[in-house]
């Protein structure tokens, strides 16, 4: 059997949060240090240092434990170690990834840090130990126009660009992949979080504030120079006797003057090196942020500086978001830059599938079924695809080979991950837009605003009015390319997996119910002219409860079934 060769030269990398430098026995998380035995260790550096690449149990035990003898479940110990200290989620892997009855991946893109940066906890990388992440699928585009804009912000012109989509669409993604292809530059990201409120004024940007000083300590003094009022929002950078000092100088400092100092900070510090400066999920970001972003656009100063952030676009939109507003007016005077991710295409579902699984890669059946299963979303792609793989090969750990993929696809339940994802944004609906939408839900992917209207006993106008509300979002619902009569518009669902878990939240005896109802109101619209077919009407009255209804319509529609074939 052949072994795996352990690289000559020690790991010295960051992925995502973590640096890791084998010379020194260190792993830090965030610049601080953390806590792993020799072997965990050991094992980890064994899976970076063959980054996308499947090792099996053998090589790594060949590798880390040499030619002692352990068994299976000493790997399986450690694995489990390590991805408690990295917060890995083995259902929904960052880095190590199990290949089932094969062994494991490392998944995330270690960057190579330069001997200086490590020691001095820097931060700054060079240049990308490998160019991309293991399942990087897609976005050329997206990718060239950042870094477009990258060069630009290097010559001087400032940049604010937006990364936008859906949830799962793939922001962080195209962000990470980005970043690690720079090299060795200044990046401080800053974090939105969902606070239920107000939240605090400039959360993210004193995130990414701290980070940065925390990796150049020259940062703290320019702050004390040009921004004491940010200075004062960082307590630990200054001794209590300066914060007391300072907090008597600046007593009475409205918080325009934190505009001000921010622009000049940026300035000052972009004068020596480029910044990208990054913030995450910005729908859910503070009113003081937006305004910041608003500032920093319009100053007409030079500055070395890219400022990308990312949000869902939907939840801009459907609550009202101030950074809805301002989008549209700095895109209006062509100061920001806004790159809309679009879902996957078949053939990037397609490519995906060769990479998770080689042996898959001719299966063009699975790709289609797992491409019209997700509508093409990245995370739910993602999700699909590992609870196919985790069905269909099972957990016997002394099989050797892999079991056809082709089939589960259509027919596994949402998966845990997407389901409380979903379940967020039901929480987030009224009481008449969760009606209409459980109403539709049970009518199918495609419904008639007349149909819904009547099952729901609402006036067929405000009907089409909600759900034209739910189209806007860009979330639930979209408007149908062709539909049957101009008058009487139709409605298709964004996503068959929140369609399948409005089904399900649905309680069974008000869901019989509805299918009642619909049953009903197809009937209804058959007298009046509509096309419905006896098939559709019979797994209605079926899922309804009504036997005898359903009885008559499948023998309707076995009798056309008939009359159609019959010479």
């Amino acid at each position: 059997m052949a072994r795996s060769q352990p690289s000559s030269d020690p790991v010295l990398v960051q992925f995502n949060e973590f640096e890791l430098d084998e010379a020194n026995a260190s792993l830090r998380r965030r610049g601080k240090p953390v806590a792993l035995a020799p072997t965990p260790f050991a094992l980890l550096c064994a899976l970076v240092r063959h980054p996308g690449t499947l090792l099996t149990k053998h090589a790594l035990l060949d590798e880390v434990w040499g030619h002692q003898f352990v068994t299976d479940s000493v790997l399986k110990t450690a694995i489990s170690d390590l991805r408690t200290l990295l917060d890995d989620d083995p259902r929904q892997p960052r880095f190590i990834e199990t290949v089932a009855r094969r062994g494991y991946r490392f998944i995330a893109a270690p960057v190579a840090l330069t001997a200086a940066a490590a020691r001095q906890g820097t931060g700054h990388v060079a240049a990308p130990a490998r160019p991309t992440n293991a399942w990087f699928i897609g976005r050329a585009e997206a990718l060239t126009r950042l870094h477009s804009l990258w060069a630009a912000a290097l010559n001087g012109k400032r940049a604010v660009v937006w990364v936008a989509g859906e949830p799962g669409i793939g922001k962080t993604t195209l962000i990470e992949q980005f970043v690690a292809g720079l090299g060795a530059v200044a990046c401080a990201h800053g974090q939105c979080v969902d606070l239920y409120g107000a939240g605090e004024p400039y959360l993210p940007v004193l995130e990414a504030l701290a980070e940065l000083c925390r990796h150049d300590a020259e940062v703290p003094e320019l702050l004390r120079s040009v921004a004491p009022t940010w200075l004062l929002q960082l307590p630990w950078l200054s001794s209590l006797e300066g914060r007391e000092a300072l907090q008597r100088e600046l007593v009475g400092v409205g918080p325009e003057r934190m505009l001000r100092e921010m622009g000049q900070l940026l300035d000052r510090y972009t004068e020596h090196q480029p910044l990208l400066l990054v913030t995450e999920d910005l729908h859910w970001s503070d009113r003081a942020t937006i305004q910041l972003i608003d500032y920093v656009a319009r100053r007409r100063t030079s500055a070395r500086l890219m400022w990308l952030g990312s949000f869902r676009l939907a939840e801009v939109v459907a609550t009202g978001h101030p950074l809805g507003a301002l989008r549209h007016e700095l895109r209006l005077h062509g100061l920001c830059e806004e790159i809309v991710l679009d879902p996957f295409s078949e053939s990037e579902v397609a490519d995906y599938v060769a990479q998770r699984l080689p042996s898959m890669a001719g299966d063009e059946s699975f790709a289609r079924t797992l491409h019209g299963r997700t509508d093409g979303v990245p995370l739910f792609v993602a999700s699909v695809m590992t609870e196919a793989m985790t069905r269909a090969q099972g957990t016997d750990d002394n099989a050797d080979v892999p079991q056809p993929l082709s089939g589960p696809a259509a027919s596994l339940a949402v998966p845990e991950n997407l389901t409380s994802l979903i379940d967020r944004y039901i929480a987030k609906l009224g009481d008449q837009q969760r009606e209409i939408l459980s109403a539709a839900a049970v009518c199918g992917s495609e419904f008639r605003v007349g149909t819904v209207a009547l099952v729901c006993e609402r006036d067929a106008a405000r009907v089409d009015q909600e759900c034209a509300d739910l189209a806007r979002m860009q979330l639930w619902l979209k408007r149908a390319e062709k539909s049957v009569d101009p008058a009487e518009p139709s409605y298709l669902f964004s996503h068959e997996l929140f369609r399948q878990v409005l089904y399900e939240r649905t309680a069974a005896v008000l869901r019989a119910q509805l299918h009642r109802k619909v049953g009903a109101a197809l009937e209804t619209e058959r007298q009046a002219g509509q096309s419905v077919t006896s098939a559709e009407l019979a797994m209605h009255f079926e899922r309804g409860r009504e036997p005898l209804l359903a009885l008559r319509h499948y023998a309707e529609a076995a009798q056309a079934a008939l009359t159609h074939f019959s010479p």
